[in-house]
């Protein structure tokens, strides 16, 4: 049957009663695909009914904005990229969020959470200012509750005709955290669930007036939550609430939104309530770890730098040091659950609040507790405001801790972490390390408590096993007499293929840079005095990176030439890192290019 859908016009024209089976054969398809390429799997799985709802009763013209976004490879599967989903996350293939470039039905780019109804409200006042004619639907997970930015929307959406769906799991990508998924559970359906499959299983097996029974139950069920019921916790931001619905119940939710779509006059709030992988017995008993699956033949191991982490912080606290752990959802990909585990006293989750994890973390330091916030690069972007004034402004001791720097693969456009260096390294007070080795990301994590100020320690996943350790100077990893040329490389990745390029050569020092601010000035000014030649090589964007305060450094001081190869300025689509790195020039081949034409130029 899946076959046969190529466009939403070919889901309309099914029955009600097929649409259980397309279903099914959609989860088929998701657990396949999804295991080669990888990519996000338990939340795809829970929400197949709700997208095929959602496109079975709306019209084409209408705008439906996913939350995070990660969830929307059902959606994707029905708008005509189906027989493509295969290439789901590889080069030149689908990515694995929405992309207006990808797909007009995409109705608006989303990678990060709590956006969807700020960005809904916006198409929705649109629509109304030049007076169109189409519906707009904001789906958003129960984990966006946790986002300060969800509730400043829902602050402003008075009188808006618009219809939110909380898609309700009890997850985000771990467990949820706060106050706001505690009131949520409260309007979890618990027993109710339970207590209505046992009432519905009975009436059925009643001869004669069962069925009849069960469908006049159902009906008055439906227009009860439709017309009656009152909800406290939205009720103060004068939305109309509609729930609770069971969103793997396809039936269910035809009926719900038929009834809706032409009727959503004041913003309206739908709460349905799913399974986090459903039909997939191991995402449905583990959905945190099948939250994102590796493709296929991916190392499946803990990455190195989240080993380090825990292991580093929990030996430290077993030392007595008076320090604080804190995450925003992502205590496990972080390397911060060894610290939960063992101290939960110092461990502190905020939910996907970024900004406020900064703040708290200052108040943490402002207190005498030197907190280490782990946040992932791409997700450090949201918190820039109180990294500069909260934190770096009071020149506070707080360490970031930030993960998955530089190129990210398959995840695409929305979580590189290509910009980190460039604005970190402008806010004074602050310190940025960049560790290669999995020894020095620990070095740096002790010597930072020590540090007067705060300290950003920026890494990619995977760390180099080698001995070297860190003692705030740079590098050297091979050793040449008389160095016509340096590379000079950040990160793991980079220092290998600069050690690999200068091995072309009997006249090149390969470098690895694990400070960016402040610089190595001793070694800087050796190769100034060398009148030697430079490459930088950095994951980042050039504008404002490591190769440029280094030309800077080198404008004040002498003639060197030097030439920085980085990201330019662009969006980094999804690939692999390596493919990444490739396009922007940074494989070994490219540095070694560059070398030599460095070389001839002297």
């Amino acid at each position: 049957m899946l076959e046969q859908i190529k466009t939403i016009q070919d889901l309309k024209k099914l029955s009600l009663k097929q649409l259980p089976q397309l279903c099914s054969e959609i989860r088929q398809k998701l657990i396949s695909d999804v295991s080669r390429s990888g990519g996000h799997l338990a939340s795809n799985l829970g929400v197949v009914e709700l997208t095929v709802a959602l496109h079975y009763v709306f019209d084409e013209k209408d705008k439906i904005v996913w939350d995070v976004g990660h969830q929307s490879y059902v959606h994707k599967i029905l708008t005509s990229r189906g027989e493509n989903f295969s290439s789901l996350r590889q080069k030149d293939g689908i990515s694995g969020f929405p992309d207006t470039e990808e797909d007009e039905s995409d109705s608006f780019n989303t990678g990060h959470a709590g956006t969807a109804i700020s960005a809904a409200l916006g198409l929705a006042k649109a629509r109304d200012a030049l007076k169109q004619d189409y519906n707009v639907i904001a789906v958003v997970g129960d984990g966006s509750m946790t986002c300060g930015m969800t509730y400043e929307a829902l602050n402003n959406i008075k009188d808006s005709k618009l219809l939110i769906v909380l898609n309700d799991n009890n997850m985000s990508i771990g467990q949820n955290v706060g106050s706001a998924t505690l009131n949520m559970s409260k309007l979890r359906v618990g027993k109710y669930d339970r207590n209505k499959e046992r009432l519905k299983k009975f009436l059925l097996k009643v001869p004669l007036v069962g069925k009849p029974t069960y469908k006049l139950l159902r009906w008055c069920k439906r227009r009860a939550k439709l017309g009656f019921v009152r909800n406290s916790y939205f009720d103060n931001f004068d939305l109309k609430y509609i729930g609770i619905i069971d969103g793997n119940e396809i039936k269910d939710l035809v009926y719900y939104f038929t009834k809706i779509k032409n009727n959503v006059t004041k913003p309206t709030l739908m709460q349905i309530v799913t399974k986090k992988g459903k039909g997939y017995a191991p995402a449905e008993q583990d959905p945190e770890s099948y939250h994102s699956v590796n493709r296929a033949g991916a190392s499946t191991d803990e990455p190195e730098s989240a080993s380090v982490v825990g292991d580093t912080l929990v030996r430290l606290i077993d030392e007595g040091e008076n320090i604080a752990a804190v995450c925003a959802a992502m205590a496990k990909a972080t390397g911060l659950a060894a610290v939960q585990r063992k101290h939960p006293d110092c461990f502190f989750d905020v939910g996907i609040a970024e900004e406020h994890a900064v703040t708290f973390a200052a108040g943490l330091a402002k207190g005498g507790v030197h907190p280490f916030v782990a946040i992932y690069s791409s997700f450090l972007q949201r918190s820039y405001d109180q990294i500069l004034h909260d934190v770096a402004l009071q020149n506070l001791s707080v360490t970031f801790l930030i993960d998955r720097a530089g190129f990210v693969g398959e995840d695409g456009k929305t979580h590189q972490g290509l910009f980190d260096l460039s604005y970190l390294s402008q806010i004074p007070n602050m310190t940025v390390w960049t560790p290669a080795t999995c020894r020095q990301l620990s070095d740096m994590i002790e010597r930072s408590k020590e540090n007067q100020g705060p300290v950003a320690i920026r890494y990619s996943k995977n760390l180099l096993h080698d001995a070297r350790g860190f003692d705030g100077r740079w590098n050297k990893l091979n050793s040449v007499a008389e160095p016509k040329a340096y590379i000079l490389a950040v990160g793991a990745r980079l220092a290998e293929s600069a050690r690999a390029a200068a091995k072309e050569f009997d006249n090149v020092a390969a470098v690895e840079a694990t400070t960016v601010k402040p610089l190595d000035t001793d070694l800087l000014d050796e190769i100034a005095a060398r009148n030697a030649a430079v490459v930088t090589l950095e994951e980042n964007v050039l504008s404002g990176g490591f190769g440029q305060r280094v030309l800077c450094y080198f404008a004040e001081k002498s003639a060197v030439k030097i030439q920085s190869m980085g990201v330019d300025d662009v969006f980094v689509k999804h690939a692999t890192a390596e493919e990444q790195m490739s396009d922007c020039g940074m494989d070994i081949d490219g540095i070694v290019n560059a070398v030599r034409k460095i070389l001839s130029n002297c």
